[in-house]
């Protein structure tokens, strides 16, 4: 695990800026379809559970790409990564309303901060333990 970690830090940033290009283009893709399964008594959105791993990848390649080569993270620096992460997330939604076929979803925004919280707090387990 260490040696993976220590190979992706120097790259880290560099994908995150692929990874939020990623997020900024999928969101603007009009008219895309809820991808859904389907079962005798109800209907599960998997857009959530995407919603959740888009972010949660966010976190961690934000958290990656600011930690020092010590693996240190300063308190400050994920609040301040948190912060922007929840930002991001509330102008990524904000911004499909723009988008013809695409709407404002409350419960994206619970599973983009889901998932979120989830990199921060996988990252820094990962950080203590290497």
């Amino acid at each position: 695990m260490k040696k993976l970690i220590s190979r992706l830090v120097p790259v880290s940033r560099y994908l995150l800026v692929i990874w939020t290009l990623l997020i900024i283009s999928s969101s603007s893709i009009p008219g895309i379809p809820t991808p859904k399964i389907e079962t005798a008594d109800k209907e599960i959105r998997l857009d959530y559970i995407i919603h959740f791993i888009e972010y949660g990848g966010l976190a961690f390649l934000a958290m990656l790409s600011f930690t020092t080569s010590t693996m240190i993270l300063s308190r400050k620096k994920v609040f301040i990564i948190a912060s922007t992460l929840i930002l991001f997330a509330l102008a990524d939604e904000f911004h499909q309303l723009l988008i013809p076929g695409r709407t404002f979803n409350p419960a994206d925004i619970v599973f983009n901060l889901a998932g979120i919280s989830a990199g921060i707090i996988v990252t820094m387990l990962i950080i203590r333990k290497l």
